[in-house]
């Protein structure tokens, strides 16, 4: 029976993440896969009983059982993210890179699917990206073509693709209403945010914590200033990923700091803008190179989103594009996965 160890920033309340690790399930499905999936996890996660594999977790942290699991499997995937980076801390490139090295050291396929790569604050986590690349049983389809363009100086066995969180989304009727979803992460002039978002008195507003951890409190103190201020309705952050996913496929408009919630809003058709940072940049441009609708603060939102309504920008266009492309990166993740295994 094969195994598959499937490496990814899940179980921590993390909506992207946890769509990528509920779409790799639902490719792995597709494939009928029948072997084991094990999945190092801190926190427990509540998996459907009708998947075709098992499923086996092993402690994250635990760098006995990790070793093990590497050496008896017979892939090793890495399911989606930016997982090398040392932006958020030198601790997480650490963690992927002992993987990885080990998985070498026992001659293990590597996969990297769904992948970015960085920031990066040191040169010395750049030295190890590169070690890892120079692997020849390693091979990856990328979801931005600045970590394609880099990956394929060092390993011609890399392919580009698109992010593959929104796959799990195929097939569910949706309908749109008058309604804004925000998912706000950095720090926002809520006055100001507040003023901009009373112009659409005939729309409700839903607050999105797509990481639960650290996205409640701010989007908390949004809703209360437009309880206060403006007759708009707005409920309490919504932490159910179930339940994100179905306030974004009905909004008509979506304003998203964070790339996962911009990039089921570009699925579903929405006027979607997004804030400027290098990872939401290349992930969405890759989509489609003329979407230029990323904000730097709290004054840029209103500027950027008129800019969207007045240039007509096509965001039907740019959904159907999305989806061609999600099942193209489907398609060449399957085979890629068939010939590996």
């Amino acid at each position: 029976m094969k195994k598959i160890l499937l490496i990814g920033y899940y179980g921590y309340g993390n909506y992207g993440d946890d769509l990528l690790l509920n779409s790799f399930f639902r490719i792995l499905d597709e494939l009928k896969f029948d072997g084991t999936i094990i999945l190092p996890l801190e926190n427990e996660i509540e998996f459907k009983s009708n998947h075709y594999f098992n499923i086996q977790v092993v402690p994250r942290f635990n760098f006995y059982e990790l070793k093990k699991s590497i050496k008896s499997s017979d892939l090793i995937i890495y399911g989606g993210g930016n997982l090398f980076q040392s932006e958020t801390s030198y601790r997480s490139l650490f963690y992927y890179s002992y993987i990885a090295n080990i998985a070498a050291k026992e001659n293990k396929k590597i996969l990297l699917l769904s992948q970015g790569f960085g920031s990066f604050k040191k040169n010395r986590g750049l030295k190890k990206l590169k070690k890892i690349l120079n692997y020849p049983n390693l091979y990856g389809i990328l979801r931005d073509r600045t970590s394609y363009e880099f990956a394929k100086k060092y390993n011609n066995n890399i392919n580009l693709g698109v992010d593959l969180g929104p796959y799990v989304f195929f097939d569910m009727d949706y309908k749109k209403t008058n309604k804004i979803s925000i998912c706000l992460k950095e720090d926002h002039d809520l006055d100001l945010l507040t003023d901009f978002l009373s112009t659409f008195s005939n729309y409700t507003l839903s607050t999105l914590a797509i990481n639960a951890n650290q996205d409640v409190i701010k989007n908390y103190d949004l809703v209360e200033k437009i309880r206060t201020k403006t007759k708009i309705k707005a409920d309490l952050p919504i932490q159910d990923p179930q339940k994100i996913t179905e306030e974004i496929s009905q909004s008509k408009i979506v304003i998203s700091d964070r790339l996962h919630s911009s990039l089921a809003g570009i699925f579903f058709e929405a006027r979607t803008i997004t804030f400027n940072n290098v990872k939401n940049r290349r992930v969405i441009k890759n989509i489609k190179d003329d979407y230029s609708f990323f904000y730097k603060n709290t004054f840029e939102i209103p500027f950027c989103y008129y800019d969207c309504v007045y240039s007509k920008y096509d965001f039907k266009n740019l959904s159907s594009i999305y989806k061609e492309k999600i099942e193209k990166t489907v398609f060449d993740t399957k085979k890629l996965i068939q010939n590996v295994l």
